[in-house]
């Protein structure tokens, strides 16, 4: 009697146990996948923006960035649709100038517009393209400097450390000075602020007394009378007020001031090959773009100049030829100190003059 009671009670401990595990279990097993109707696909990943940072010292309103690199950051932007975002940092918020070089190298920055000079030695074959008179436009040296880029292994090894962005140069220099310059022998004994060794050197053979000194403190300096003028692109006068304190000024084709912009190459390689191929379509623009409103600006430039009673001369034919004849010796000289540095200074010059005059 008792083997029948436990074996009923183990019947029913058996049959309860099975419904609680079929109630437990048997929902998580037979709920029904979302239908698909075939007409639905797997979720895209959403992908991060690379985000960049551009630092430049030229004020906000400097030409250059509202005309050129404002618009490039936004086109950038837009032809990626987003994946590439490049934030503009004018007015050296972000870095010095003289320091933005190698702040790209390292990494602080991602981007960033310079000069050559401000890292001196750096760029010994750029500075070929500062010699005397060897370019009449902004644009025609920017052209220059990109065909060198590609296609001259030596001037692409300069820019080795980092993505050549642009490469190329402000218009012409010319000469404001507070006192009359209309002959050859008017620049002896003149005091003029130069912007680097080249100009250095060709102001001595010359005769004219070089000074250097920050531009910023320029217009003080002749107002003071600590100089007579200064050298400078002729786009840089009217940004640093000149011709309040100058009113005599020499169309003096004497050099143009190499600049560029660089990016880092880590941040470079965060880029996909699709996006760096529409990037470089639209660095490719860039030489032609920047060469034309340089050029452009200092037409506007200098119209004002005229009616601020800023008056500008050309020195004659036989004192060009004069300028010329004195000056040959110096470019040999200075293409030779490369050459025994084992620089392929003759090389690289032939190919600029080549290059300048295909693009005057």
């Amino acid at each position: 009697m008792k083997k029948m009671k436990l074996l009923a009670l183990l019947f029913i401990f058996i049959f309860l146990g099975s419904i609680y595990v079929c109630g437990c279990g048997g929902s998580k097993t037979s709920t029904p996948a979302p239908s698909t109707n075939g007409d639905t696909e797997t979720p895209a990943k959403s992908v991060q923006p690379v985000e960049l940072n551009f630092a430049t010292w030229h004020h906000p309103a400097y030409p250059l960035n509202t005309g050129i690199w404002e618009p490039f950051c936004q086109e950038v932007e837009e032809k990626t649709d987003g994946r590439v975002k490049i934030y503009f940092h004018p007015g050296g918020v972000l870095v010095k100038g003289d320091e933005t070089y190698d702040a790209v190298v390292t990494g602080t920055i991602d981007m960033g517009f310079t000069l050559q000079s401000y890292t001196t030695g750096r760029f010994p074959l750029t500075s070929i393209l500062e010699f005397p008179f060897m370019f009449s436009s902004s644009k025609q040296v920017c052209l220059t400097a990109a065909e060198l880029l590609k296609t001259n292994a030596a001037f692409q090894e300069e820019y080795g450390e980092v993505i050549p962005v642009w490469v190329g140069a402000t218009d012409t220099s010319m000469i404001v000075s507070a006192k009359p310059i209309n002959t050859i022998e008017d620049l002896k004994g003149l005091r003029l602020r130069t912007p680097g060794i080249i100009q250095n050197q060709v102001c001595e053979v010359l005769g004219i007394v070089p000074v250097s000194m920050p531009y910023a403190e320029v217009y003080d300096a002749i107002q003071r009378g600590v100089v007579d003028g200064t050298f400078g692109p002729q786009c840089s006068i009217l940004e640093h007020n000149f011709h309040e304190v100058a009113k005599h000024g020499v169309s003096f084709e004497l050099y143009i001031t190499p600049l560029f912009v660089s990016m880092n190459k880590g941040s470079w390689g965060k880029i996909s090959p699709e996006d760096q191929a529409t990037i470089r379509e639209i660095m490719d623009q860039l030489p032609q773009k920047i060469g034309e409103q340089y050029d452009s600006r200092v037409e506007a430039d200098r119209k004002i100049w005229a009616e601020n009673g800023l008056q500008v001369v050309e020195f004659s034919e036989e004192d060009m030829q004069k300028i010329h004849t004195l000056l040959e010796p110096l470019e040999e000289k200075m293409l030779s100190e490369m050459e025994e540095k084992g620089i392929p200074a003759k090389e690289v010059h032939a190919e600029i003059k080549r290059l300048a005059e295909k693009y005057k």
